[in-house]
C-alpha cells in the first residue's frame, strides 16, 4: 500500500467503503416506518423553542440514518432503547394536547439482536442458521 488515497480508491472500486454520515429522516406520513439497529442518541438544542430533544442514529438496510421523535416520545422511548437491538418505529401521526400544541405519536417494537441480520438477507437468522455460520 503506497498511500491512504490508494487504499480509499481501491475500497471505493471494490464497493467496500461504508458511509458513516447518517441521512436525516423526517416523519411526514402516518404509517412511515424505520426498521434497524439502534446505535446511539445525542441531545440537541431546538432552534425554535430552545428546549433540548434527542436525535437518534440507527443502522438500517439503507445505511445509517438519524431522526428525531420529539420531546414527548424521547421521555417515553429513550430509556427502553439498547445499542445493537433491532427495532421497528412506526409514525402514527400527530396528537393534539393541551394548550393547542401537538405531539408526534409512535409505536416502538423490539425485534431482536442486530447479529441476527445477515448482510445478504433481510430476514433475521434463526438460532440454527446462526450456528451453521460458525
Amino acid at each position: 500500500m503506497k498511500s491512504y488515497r490508494e487504499l480509499y480508491n481501491r475500497s471505493k472500486k471494490a464497493k467496500t467503503v461504508k458511509s458513516l454520515t447518517p441521512n436525516y429522516v423526517k416523519w411526514e406520513k402516518k404509517g412511515q416506518q424505520i426498521i434497524g439497529a439502534f446505535i446511539s442518541f445525542n441531545p440537541v438544542q431546538s432552534r425554535l423553542g430552545g428546549s433540548e430533544y434527542n436525535q437518534y442514529i440507527f443502522e438500517t438496510d439503507e445505511g445509517l440514518i438519524k431522526f428525531a421523535l420529539g420531546k414527548s416520545a424521547d421521555s417515553e422511548f429513550t430509556p427502553q432503547l439498547a445499542s445493537g437491538i433491532v427495532y421497528a418505529i412506526t409514525y402514527e401521526g400527530k396528537e393534539n394536547i393541551a394548550g393547542g400544541r401537538q405531539v408526534n405519536r409512535f409505536n416502538l417494537e423490539e425485534i431482536g439482536i442486530a447479529d441476527q441480520v445477515d448482510n445478504t438477507e433481510t430476514n433475521p437468522l434463526t438460532d440454527d442458521e446462526q450456528d451453521d455460520k460458525k
